[in-house]
C-alpha cells in the first residue's frame, strides 16, 4: 500500500534547507584534485594570436565535450578534466577547423596542446597528426605518473599496485615497525600496503593517499585505507616534492590513484594469477636444517567491466578480485627445554656442563654471575633441591615444581626437543574479496557527477 502525505508549505521550506544542509554536509570542497587541464594557444601561419576562436576539447573515449573561446592573446585552457584522451577542435570564422592528435591526460597534469590555423573555408577541417609535446611545461610539480600498461604489465607479487610507487626515483619501502604497530585487515597483508613508502627521505607516515581525489588515509596510523587491485586502476602519480597548493595534507609525498571510469564502448577483462610451492624449489636455510619447501598456494582471480549506460552521459565501471591462500608459516629455530630440563635436571645444560644460574639459586655460593662473571653470592634455596651433591650440580628437586607447571607440562602444553630446539610451523590462511564500483554522469558538459565505492572484506576460515 502507498501513503501520500502533503506537507504545508512551511514543512516544504523546512525540508528543502534540511536537504540543501545535508548536501552542503556531503559536497567536498575543492581540495586534492585528480583531474588534469589542457591548455593551448591558437595562432595563424606568421605566429600572430587568434582571439575568440571556439575550442572544443573532446574525450574520445566517452566523447564528452567541454567549450571555451580564446581569450585576446589566443590562450585557452579547460579545466578539471577527468584522466583519458583528449581531441582539441578549434573555429574561426575565415580559418579552416583544425582537430588535433588524440592526446592522453594524466593526473594533475598540464597538457599543453597549441594550434596553429590556416586561412580557408570554415567547411574544411585540418587533421593534425603530429604528436602533442609531452614535456610539462607549466605545472612545476616534481613527480612521476604510472599508466594503466605498465600497471598491468610489470609483475606485482601480491597484486599491490602502490608498489609500483618504487619505480619512482627516491622512493623506498618502510616496514611497518619503523613506522609504529596500526590495525590492518587480515594482518596487515599486501592490500594494505604493508609499512608504506618513503618519499626523498620523509617519513613512512608522512604521505598522502588519494583515491579519485578523496583522502584515503587511515586515522590512526596515516597509512592508505583501500588499495585497488592493479586491474581497476586507471592510473596513479606520486608527487614527491614542490607540489600546487590543494597538495597541503603531508610533507612526505603524495600518492594520487585514479580508477577506471566507463566509456562508450564495452570493455573488460578477466585473471586468475597463481603462486604455488609446486613452482619453487626449496630455499637454502630450510634444505640445511632438514626442513620441506615453504607451503604456499595463491590464487588472485576476479575481472572488470566497464562500459555505458546512456552513451555520451552516464557510464559504469565495476571490479573483482578474490584471493584464496593458504601456507605453512615458520619463525625459524627457537631455543626450548628438553625432557630432562623439564624434570628440573641442568647438569648438562651449559656445554656439558651444569648451568651456573641454576647452581646459584640452589646453592648461593657456586656458578658465575651474569653480568660481572664474579662468583655468585646470593642465598641459596635449599627448598628446591635439599641434598648439597645434586644442587652442585643444577639438578631441581622435580617435586618442588610448582603444580600448576607440572599440570602443563604434563599435557604436552610446553614445547621440548631432545635436542634444545624446535622449528615451529602453523598453517596461516589469506582469503578475501575485494569490489570495486565507479559511476560517472555528465549532466552537462560542464557538470559531472562521480561516485567511486570500494569494499574489502576477509572471508572466515
Amino acid at each position: 500500500m502507498l501513503t501520500v502525505q502533503f506537507l504545508s508549505p512551511s514543512s516544504v521550506r523546512l525540508v528543502a534547507l534540511a536537504v540543501l544542509a545535508l548536501l552542503l554536509s556531503v559536497l567536498p570542497g575543492y581540495a586534492q584534485e585528480a583531474t588534469g587541464r589542457v591548455v593551448g594557444t591558437v595562432t595563424d601561419t606568421q605566429g600572430a594570436a587568434i582571439p575568440g576562436a571556439k575550442i572544443a576539447i573532446t574525450n574520445t573515449g566517452t566523447n564528452v565535450v567541454s567549450e571555451t573561446v580564446t581569450n585576446s592573446e589566443g590562450f585557452y585552457q579547460v579545466l578539471h578534466l577527468p584522466v583519458g584522451t583528449y581531441t582539441v577542435t578549434a573555429e574561426h570564422q575565415g580559418f579552416a577547423k583544425v582537430v588535433t592528435k588524440a592526446a592522453p591526460l594524466d593526473i594533475n597534469q598540464s597538457l599543453r596542446m597549441d594550434v596553429h590555423m590556416r586561412v580557408g573555408s570554415v567547411k574544411e577541417t585540418v587533421e593534425v597528426q603530429a604528436d602533442t609535446a609531452q614535456v610539462e611545461t607549466i605545472n612545476a610539480v616534481v613527480g612521476g605518473t604510472v599508466t594503466g600498461k605498465p600497471i598491468q604489465d610489470l609483475p606485482l607479487n601480491g597484486r599491490n599496485t602502490l608498489d609500483l610507487a618504487l619505480t619512482q626515483p627516491g622512493v623506498i619501502p618502510i616496514a611497518s615497525s619503523d613506522i609504529g604497530s596500526y590495525g590492518t585487515e587480515n594482518g596487515g597483508n599486501a592490500d594494505n600496503g604493508y609499512g608504506g613508502i618513503s618519499v626523498a627521505g620523509g617519513r613512512g607516515d608522512s604521505v598522502t593517499y588519494l583515491l579519485d581525489g578523496g583522502i584515503n588515509n587511515r586515522v590512526t596510523s596515516n597509512q592508505v585505507v583501500f588499495n585497488p587491485n592493479p586491474e581497476a586502476v586507471e592510473e596513479f602519480r606520486l608527487l614527491e616534492n614542490n607540489y600546487t597548493a590543494e597538495y597541503g595534507r603531508n610533507g612526505g609525498g603524495t600518492v594520487s590513484v585514479v580508477l577506471k571510469s566507463g566509456t562508450n564502448s564495452l570493455h573488460g577483462s578477466v585473471f586468475d594469477y597463481v603462486r604455488n610451492d609446486a613452482f619453487n624449489a626449496n630455499d637454502y636455510f630450510d634444505k640445511a636444517q632438514g626442513n620441506p619447501r615453504p607451503v604456499l598456494k595463491r590464487n588472485q582471480f576476479g575481472g572488470v567491466i566497464g562500459g555505458p549506460i546512456i552513451k555520451d552521459r552516464l557510464f559504469f565501471f565495476f571490479g573483482y578480485q578474490g584471493q584464496r591462500q593458504s601456507q605453512v608459516v615458520n619463525q625459524g629455530l627457537v631455543t626450548t627445554y628438553t625432557p630432562a630440563q623439564l624434570a628440573g635436571d641442568f647438569s648438562t645444560f651449559n656445554s656439558g656442563a651444569p648451568d651456573p644460574y641454576v647452581q646459584c639459586f640452589l646453592t648461593g655460593t657456586l656458578g658465575l654471575n651474569s653480568s660481572d662473571n664474579k662468583p655468585c653470592s646470593g642465598p641459596a634455596h635449599t627448598y628446591y633441591q635439599p641434598n648439597p651433591a645434586l644442587a652442585a650440580q643444577a639438578i631441581i628437586d622435580p617435586t618442588t615444581i610448582n603444580p600448576v607447571a607440572q599440570a602443563y607440562i604434563a599435557a604436552g602444553m610446553i614445547p621440548t626437543s631432545p635436542t634444545g630446539f624446535v622449528f615451529p610451523t602453523a598453517s596461516q590462511k589469506d582469503n578475501v574479496d575485494q569490489i570495486v564500483g565507479k559511476a560517472d554522469f555528465y549532466a552537462t558538459r560542464n557538470d559531472r557527477l562521480s561516485l567511486s565505492l570500494g569494499y574489502k572484506g576477509a572471508i572466515p576460515v
